[in-house]
């Protein structure tokens, strides 16, 4: 029998709108003939059963809805949702309490990877190489000067909590500090400053293959602005997002080494993206994604094609591996 498969995606954050796209794109990829699909908006008023127009409220107690005189039974979840509280834990702790298999990482890894700053210090203890860094915590007073003597400038500042580099600001002068301090601490919670990282841009992607973490491809960014904003990620405003990555195949091994390990080593599980910059001196952590973008022109999704999955394929196993156990 087919399997009922809740897609939920929305969210608390300025993400919803790349959340849907990404929903929409699992939804319409995925084999009807296993799977019978249902999108679920998760927003801040209600979680709703969405099919077109209509929408009917979920019941939390049990994640079921009725829907034309019939209750919806869901087998599991695949997690569409980038930001709270589909990527930082939350959402996950409640499948757990009612016992409906997802997709995704779980609390433990959502939790640290949402914390740009944890997870960094995490993975540091681990050998990964990070940036430089300051947390500017909401409502506490900071020394400017103290700051850029940490991290220098050129810097970046970014929500610790948040996506899509919605809310990033790069800063070449001491006095735009406090502007882009606060930009980021509206968009999350603290904000996160970390000294330029100057080189190739790159990302790669990892999932479970026969039930080892795999990685499936490495992509060159080359961004349209100044940096990889929201305009170059999600307009693609001159950038190019080039798969395989035009590096050496020793970087290209590295690279992908370094992902499987950052994934066994914060007990992934599901799809993760994970970004870097090769510098001079060595391959450093930019962030870990795990619930990244799956709009057809989003990297994951590229990576897949070069893998040599079809999209179908590749979210047909991402699914299948939800009932693995």
């Amino acid at each position: 029998m087919k399997k009922n498969v809740a897609i939920i995606y929305g969210g608390f954050s300025g993400e919803r709108i790349i959340s849907e796209r990404s929903a929409k794109v699992v939804k319409a990829y995925l084999n009807p003939e296993l799977y019978a699909a249902h999108l679920i908006d998760i927003n801040k008023t209600a979680w709703e059963f969405a099919d077109g127009d209509q929408r009917q409220v979920i019941d939390k107690n049990d994640f079921t809805v009725i829907y034309n005189n019939q209750r919806i039974v869901f087998d599991g979840v695949f997690c569409a949702i980038h930001g709270s509280p589909g990527e930082d834990g939350k959402i996950q702790g409640y499948f757990d309490m009612i016992g409906i298999p997802y997709n995704n990482c779980g609390v433990l890894a959502s939790s640290i990877t949402f914390d740009k700053a944890a997870c960094n210090r995490y993975l540091k203890a681990s050998g990964v190489n990070v940036a430089e860094s300051f947390i500017a915590r909401l409502g506490n007073e900071y020394d400017l000067k103290a700051i850029v003597a940490k991290v220098g400038l050129p810097c970046f500042v970014k929500p610790n909590d948040g996506g899509s580099s919605i809310g990033v600001s790069k800063v070449k002068r001491v006095e735009d500090l406090n502007v882009a301090i606060t930009t980021a601490q509206q968009e999350g919670v603290d904000a996160l400053i970390e000294s330029l990282l100057e080189g190739t841009e790159v990302s790669c992607g990892c999932v479970i293959r026969n039930s080892i973490p795999t990685a499936i491809g490495v992509t060159e960014i080359v961004p349209g602005n100044e940096f990889f904003d929201f305009e170059s990620k999600y307009e693609h405003a001159g950038t190019q997002e080039i798969t395989p990555a035009r590096i050496s195949k020793e970087k290209y091994i590295e690279v992908q080494e370094i992902t499987e390990s950052i994934y066994s080593w914060l007990h992934c599980k599901g799809m993760i993206r994970v970004d870097y910059m090769i510098c001079s001196d060595g391959i450093y952590l930019i962030e870990v994604n795990t619930t990244p973008g799956l709009s057809e022109a989003s990297i994951i999704p590229q990576q897949a094609k070069h893998y040599g999955l079809t999209l179908g394929e590749f979210f047909d196993s991402a699914v299948a591996e939800i009932f693995r156990s």
